[in-house]
């Protein structure tokens, strides 16, 4: 089976400055994996001949396919045309047939087309035009012994529409059959990437199917992805390499759906259970609890929540005033208050389950620097107590993330034994 490998170059100093977001490659690539091309690589480039030529030479010399947007417009700084012509040794040469249809449409919109318009009928020497239906500036395609530099106006809407009509069918047709590339994500919690990477082991390493990671704070995406003739063999030889994942990671994979939050699934197995959870949050100032409440649209697992800050405020039994300043107290205070702020806060609340985190606010300076903390966690269901220290405290976001991923994989625990 033929395969082609792309690669997408988005020209406009918009996009470099960060003025505007380069949507187009983003949809370009999606386009690509439907229609079983590879993509290998994306580079975006100011409005300048010079650097957009070299980054198209580089293109040429690598890929089989270079798919240029934007600079197809009549300003000066509109460069594509010239820099495709000039990478690829050719002459600008004016094309009659899109004159024609430019004049067309001026007159079609009653506007005057000045000298700069007719810039958008050149075309570099034998390359193929592709037609324009909703704009003024055509598209071409160049073909060259090693590749084929594609040419598409900036505009999505315009770029959209002559990427479907004409330049997906050219890419069918170069490959030689309806080849398509499937992909899948498996998601991942409470395991890191080079845990996986280190279990997943030769199948990290095959060509098709792939098996990647990305990584996120405390969470890694497994992206598996096929290439076949058809979708329904590259989904069959997704099914067979998730398989072959999960045999070895299935513990850690809680979703098949690129968005879904890993609380969103916790909360919705405690809503199906009648599950409901408490919680009292020192150094994390809520974080966890605004997890939990906007993890489902229109309900909630959570049915009482208290920070440090508000300790004073609240209705609590004289011991568990501590909560307030956990900085003050060993490791052994922290625990113990954690474990009475468990059990109170299920049975004041008459939740299912007691949930505290008691850890230090900042961390301290010692003698090799830094030192990171701690966190207790004590989970209390009525006939359990459980604490678990997590070995790091603070205040920033980084170890707010951390310690609620700690606190939900407890949760998911407490669940799994008890079969919810």
């Amino acid at each position: 089976m033929p395969e082609l490998a792309a690669e997408i170059i988005t020209s406009g100093t918009e996009i470099l400055l960060g003025d505007i977001v380069d949507t187009n490659a983003v949809w370009i690539a999606q386009q690509l994996r439907e229609a079983g091309v590879n993509l290998y690589y994306k580079t975006t480039v100011g409005d300048n001949e010079p650097r957009l030529r070299g980054v198209i030479e580089l293109a040429m010399t690598r890929s089989d396919v270079v798919i240029i947007t934007g600079g197809l417009g009549p300003t000066v700084d509109d460069v594509t045309r010239q820099a495709v012509a000039n990478a690829t040794q050719r002459s600008l040469v004016l094309h009659e047939g899109a004159l024609a249809t430019l004049k067309e449409r001026f007159a079609r919109f009653g506007v005057t087309m000045t000298e700069n318009n007719l810039q958008q009928a050149m075309i570099p020497e034998g390359a193929v035009l592709i037609e324009n239906p909703l704009g003024t500036a055509p598209g071409f395609i160049v073909e060259t012994e090693r590749c084929a530099v594609i040419a598409l106006p900036g505009v999505p809407r315009e770029m959209k529409a002559m990427m479907t009509a004409s330049v997906l069918p050219y890419l069918r047709a170069r490959m030689g059959s309806g080849a398509v590339i499937r992909r899948r994500i498996l998601r991942t919690f409470g395991i890191g990437e080079s845990a996986i990477d280190a279990r997943l082991g030769e199948l990290m390493r095959r060509s098709n199917p792939t098996v990647g990671l990305a990584a996120k704070t405390g969470q890694v995406d497994i992206r598996i992805a096929a290439r076949a003739d058809d979708p329904e063999t590259a989904e069959r030889m997704l099914d067979a390499i998730e398989a072959e994942v999960r045999a070895v990671v299935g513990s850690y994979i809680y979703s098949t759906d690129p968005e879904e939050r890993y609380e969103t699934m916790l909360a919705r197995r405690m809503m199906q259970a009648g599950v409901t959870v408490s919680l009292l949050e020192t150094n994390t100032r809520g974080a966890l609890a605004e997890r939990l409440a906007t993890a489902l649209p229109d309900r909630t697992p959570l049915r009482k929540h208290i920070i440090a800050s508000e300790i004073a405020s609240e209705e609590v039994p004289m011991e568990l005033a501590g909560a307030a300043a956990p900085d003050e107290l060993d490791a052994a205070a922290r625990e113990a208050l954690a474990r009475r702020a468990a059990t109170w806060l299920r049975a004041v609340s008459n939740a299912t389950l007691g949930l505290a985190l008691v850890g230090t606010a900042g961390a301290e300076e010692g003698v090799f620097g830094r030192v990171p903390g701690e966190t207790w966690l004590a989970l209390d269901d009525g006939e359990r107590m459980h604490t678990v220290r997590i070995p790091f405290g603070g205040c920033d976001e980084f170890t707010h993330v951390r310690i609620g991923n700690q606190a939900l994989i407890e949760l998911r625990r407490w669940l799994d034994a008890h079969n919810c």
